[in-house]
């Protein structure tokens, strides 16, 4: 379906070019600029509403895996430079003339570089770069020794999110005094990878558990071979309120969550008791949710017992979504507001620009009338 905003957008340059013609019709050949103006105009318009539509849809979600293998690699590669330089003088009298003329030398680099394998993506750690063989004797980096086969990962990766780019038609956004309520409760989401392939994904806005890198390492441990199977992300948020409309304020503040996203949401005032328990995904299987929140709901507690009923149920009934499911939004995605006023603008100065250059590109010949 062809977006309606695109459609008025393009009717511009080539209404605003048949009104050029109209008016400069007098001078031969007027049609070509005005003709070039229409060409060019929709081009403008059409990669103008593109990008930005893009900027809107693109987004980061999380993928899990482990790592397979690590590896110490030496090599060596010819660094070209110019050397032995002098000056050529060819010709005589005033068809004499000097040229600076160099051969080309090349100096041998020794490399090292320490890479790590995973089953989302490898990176290099460290490397080193110099002239001598020397460098074949430096010691492993600390971040690489620590490195083992199976140890978790997490990495940023970008996709097309229509979801994000029109929320109205999915989930209703929250209102801004429900924002003003939850203000300072609502943390940024997290997809911020750091030390290379770690993530925090258990939040706990009000609270400051001792036992949070626990937490943490047992979530990725438990996505190591369930991420990849299931193409899930599991986050845990546990909130110092007892009112379930938070659920609205984080959904719209993290704009609906990541396709592959499932968010258990836990509501405590009294740490650790639980007041209530909401599950945020995509998830194709509805029945997911409920059963996954009535066990914790059961539990009564909060415990790190709560990533293993998590995982259990991830790994039997989780089925997540294609965001070519929601491929139907894409009609209704239109740019920013100011790229639409910016591309107005560009358009009329354009005709302007036209509308005054006719004359000159027409020879200042004009049709006589009869």
């Amino acid at each position: 379906m062809i977006n309606s905003t695109l459609l008025w957008l393009l009717a511009v340059p080539v209404i605003l070019g048949i009104v050029l013609y109209a008016v400069r019709r007098q001078y031969p050949d007027s049609w070509m600029p005005c003709a070039i103006y229409v060409v060019v105009g929709l081009i403008l318009t059409c990669g103008a509403f593109y990008a930005s539509k893009g900027s809107k849809t693109a987004d980061i979600e999380i993928w899990n895996g482990q790592v397979v293998s690590k590896e110490r690699k030496h090599g060596t590669y010819e660094q070209p430079y110019d050397c032995r330089c002098r000056n050529v003088t060819t010709g005589s009298g005033k068809n004499q003339s000097t040229t600076r003329v160099c051969d080309t030398c090349y100096e041998t680099h020794y490399t090292v570089n320490w890479t790590c394998n995973t089953t989302v993506q490898p990176y290099t750690i460290d490397s080193k770069d110099w002239t001598n063989r020397g460098v074949y004797l430096v010691p492993d980096p600390e971040r690489y020794t620590i490195i083992k086969p199976g140890d978790p990962v997490a990495a940023r990766k970008s996709y097309v999110n229509y979801i994000q780019a029109v929320p109205n038609s999915l989930f209703n956004p929250a209102s801004a005094d429900l924002k003003a309520k939850f203000k300072g409760l609502i943390p940024p989401y997290p997809d911020q990878v750091y030390d290379f392939y770690r993530i925090n994904r258990f939040i706990t806005p009000g609270w400051a558990p001792a036992d949070a890198a626990q937490w943490n390492l047992a979530i990725s441990n438990g996505l190591r071979t369930l991420g990849p199977k299931k193409q899930v992300n599991l986050i845990i948020v546990i909130a110092k309120t007892n009112d379930v409309s938070y659920e609205y304020a984080l959904t719209d503040a993290w704009e609906g969550v990541n396709k592959n996203d499932v968010v258990v949401l836990i509501g405590s005032t009294e740490y650790p008791k639980i007041d209530f328990v909401r599950i945020i995904s995509w998830t194709k299987n509805e029945s997911f949710k409920v059963q996954l929140r009535d066990e914790i709901m059961n539990r009564g507690k909060i415990d790190q017992g709560i990533v293993i009923i998590a995982l259990n149920h991830i790994a039997t009934n989780f089925e997540r979504r294609h965001m070519s499911e929601f491929a139907y939004l894409d009609g209704e995605i239109d740019p920013p507001d100011w790229v639409v006023g910016l591309v107005i603008f560009v358009l009329i100065g354009g005709a302007i620009g036209v509308w005054y250059m006719i004359p000159d590109w027409c020879g200042g010949r004009m049709r006589r009338y009869v």
